[in-house]
């Protein structure tokens, strides 16, 4: 078994780069995983697609060499399978973790159940001891005792403190204006709750002009912003503070220019045209959208050279999906203090999560006296 990805297919009328297919020995397409992929489209993204082709890969070449088919799965064989992936090492030489065992299993007996739900397989996957793998379903989706990460030897997640968070912005870029490009877009993370590829993908056409935002800090009351790169491919509104839409502005106005000139002159020397994106976050290396690695990247050397001063400890850690659990966390705290009913299913709305469940990877300080933001 092999995984390839298109360069452009045609997906329900669309053009769609890097979409998963796996392939058989004989270089031929495993039909099943296929509609299985189409079917997830609907509401993931291909980011995520390829994420779980990987590991149905492993899955089904594992099914090869074993000699077994679907119909063959079993709760015992599903427990020997975990502890295989927990007994190999990954490209870097370290043993898999507990959550990355996790996420396989969790991958696979979504996909037997989806098998299961349309007819593809028999008695397989169900709630009944007639079924090989017994899981539990709901209306927030299906468990099963081998997707959890049981506790083993991993770290538990520590949430970012909102000053381990200011301390990395003082080790950012030295250039002014990298600066501001910097700390706003850590800004947008933590105080927002956006995922990295989401704040890469922010344009100028659809902010809220600034006298929105004025108004708005005058009144005392959030703005609205259309997201339109998301994780799962949906448009969703989000409230965030006048003032990070103000502050986005300055930059714009103020320290922008300095990127899109500078390409703008090379470009005419070079007899180019520069066509200047629409995206917020401009490289200063390439002068198009800063990409969500290259934002990573300048976080975690941020974070190194603050660990290297001795301003932070190793385990004092910040990286680019903590600031969503920060925001999370104070979310969740916000709604505890006010009493507010069923904090969940607003928290849900708010992160943009498909369930509650989703929620508790995220929520680790939220009964923590000691989390202050």
């Amino acid at each position: 078994m092999q995984l390839r990805t298109t360069r452009n297919a045609l997906v329900r009328g669309g053009a769609v780069e890097g979409f998963p297919l796996i392939l058989n020995g004989q270089y031929e397409v495993d039909w099943l995983t296929l509609e299985h992929f189409l079917d997830l489209h609907r509401s993931v993204a291909v980011s995520s697609l390829k994420l779980y082709a990987t590991h149905l890969v492993d899955f089904l070449a594992q099914l090869e060499v074993d000699g077994l088919n679907l119909d063959d799965v079993t709760d015992e064989w599903l427990i020997a399978y975990k502890n295989s992936l927990l007994n190999r090492e990954n490209s870097s030489g370290i043993r898999n973790s507990s959550n990355y065992a996790s996420q396989v299993l969790r991958t696979v007996v979504h996909y037997l159940y989806w098998l299961e739900q349309n007819k593809f397989v028999r008695n397989i996957v169900g709630e009944t001891k007639h079924h090989k793998v017994r899981i539990q379903a709901s209306e927030r989706g299906i468990k099963h005792p081998l997707t959890k990460n049981g506790a083993g030897s991993s770290k538990s997640i520590v949430t970012p403190r909102k000053e381990w968070i200011e301390t990395v912005k003082t080790y950012g870029p030295e250039r002014e204006d990298l600066t501001e490009r910097f700390e706003l877009m850590i800004d947008w993370g933590m105080s927002a709750g956006l995922r990295a590829h989401e704040i890469c993908a922010l344009t100028i056409s659809q902010l809220p002009v600034r006298e929105t935002a004025v108004n708005a800090l005058k009144e005392g009351r959030k703005v609205y912003v259309k997201l339109t790169v998301t994780k799962g491919s949906k448009v969703d509104n989000i409230p965030i503070s006048p003032l990070l839409l103000i502050r986005t502005w300055d930059y714009i106005e103020l320290y922008r220019p300095d990127i899109t000139e500078w390409f703008s002159k090379k470009s005419k020397s070079e007899y180019e045209v520069y066509r200047e994106p629409d995206e917020i976050f401009l490289s200063s290396k390439t002068g198009k959208a800063v990409t969500s690695r290259s934002f990573s990247n300048s976080i975690r050397s941020a974070l190194l050279r603050a660990i290297e001063a001795g301003d932070l400890t190793v385990d004092e850690k910040v990286w680019t999906h903590g600031l969503r659990h920060n925001f999370t966390n104070n979310l969740l705290k916000g709604f505890d203090a006010a009493g507010v009913k069923r904090p969940e299913a607003l928290a849900r709305q708010a992160t943009r999560h498909a369930h509650e469940d989703s929620l508790e990877n995220y929520s680790g300080e939220r009964f923590n006296e000691d989390f202050n933001g």
